[in-house]
């Protein structure tokens, strides 16, 4: 009778070990990172880098984090918004996969951004613009093959652009 109470909880100690790696490596499976390298496209400034957006699936708020690491960004109050198209030239809309109303659309990432002495800096959580158990939340791969644009507050105009890469997970540079 020991023997098989034993061997019973050693067969379910080694499916519970073999559970708990297949979900380990699921979620690291669904977590992806990328490197977003943003331009100046303003007039009299094109292809003048600013410096770098990490943007990394977090894996205890299940959302998008944005490290900004920008430099030499004029001064002003910026929105960030993530575009359809991976081309800073034709961008398109802002990505709206749900068709909700400007201010909900997926791609209206952050409102407000203000410059502190020419940088742009700070890690910040992508909340999704509906606030619901099922909410559709973006993730790195779901960014991937779009464009990510800096616009000014002011006057709406686009003073910087990255395209968000296909590809692999990027490690932390």
């Amino acid at each position: 009778m020991l023997r098989k109470t034993r061997k019973l909880h050693w067969g379910l100690g080694r499916i519970i070990w073999s559970i708990s790696l297949l979900m380990l490596g699921a979620a690291s499976a669904l977590a992806d990172s990328v490197y977003i390298d943003m331009e100046r496209v303003d007039s009299g400034h094109v292809g003048t880098p600013l410096g770098a957006i990490w943007a990394v699936d977090s894996w205890f708020l299940t959302l998008v984090t944005l490290n900004f690491k920008l430099s030499d960004v004029p001064d002003g109050s910026y929105q960030v918004r993530l575009h359809e198209m991976p081309n800073c030239d034709n961008p398109g809309d802002v990505y709206n996969p749900d068709g909700d109303a400007i201010g909900q659309r997926m791609g209206d990432l952050l409102p407000a951004m203000h410059t502190e002495n020419g940088t742009l800096t700070g890690i910040h959580g992508i909340k999704p613009p509906v606030h619901t158990a099922d909410a559709h939340k973006l993730t790195v791969i779901e960014m991937r093959g779009h464009s990510l644009l800096l616009q000014s507050n002011n006057d709406n105009a686009v003073v910087a652009c990255g395209v968000v890469r296909e590809g692999e997970w990027e490690e932390p540079r």
